[in-house]
């Protein structure tokens, strides 16, 4: 998709792909919401809800990639940055925002 194309479909930049470190969240504002974009050491970019799904909710921007998964630093929890599923022996869920990258330009739609 063009730029154009992506922000007719209500994709909104965010940044350049050299702004968002590997395995280290970075957050992000859209309108209201709080996202927080997560870099795998593999160059895949995942957008995520800034909310941890725990308990004692908080913030999701902290936690720490491994490979396709974050750990959350508030409930020690696994979430999974393809789906935002919570993994067992845990349950819960991150609202999970579309990504596309075109010529180093990160935009973000909404989930």
């Amino acid at each position: 998709m063009t730029r154009e194309q992506l922000e007719a479909a209500g994709y909104r930049l965010v940044g350049n792909v050299e702004q968002f470190p590997a395995r280290i969240g970075k957050l992000v504002r859209l309108g209201e919401s709080e996202i927080a974009v997560f870099k795998t050491t593999n160059g895949e970019l995942f957008a995520l809800e800034n909310r941890s799904p725990g308990p004692r909710g908080g913030t999701i921007v902290d936690g720490i990639v491994s490979g396709g998964v974050l750990y959350d630093p508030i409930c020690d929890w696994r979430i999974g940055l393809a789906d935002g599923a919570v993994q067992a022996p845990d349950c819960g869920q991150v609202a999970v925002y579309p990504v596309r990258l075109v010529d180093g330009d990160v935009y973000i739609g909404r989930p």
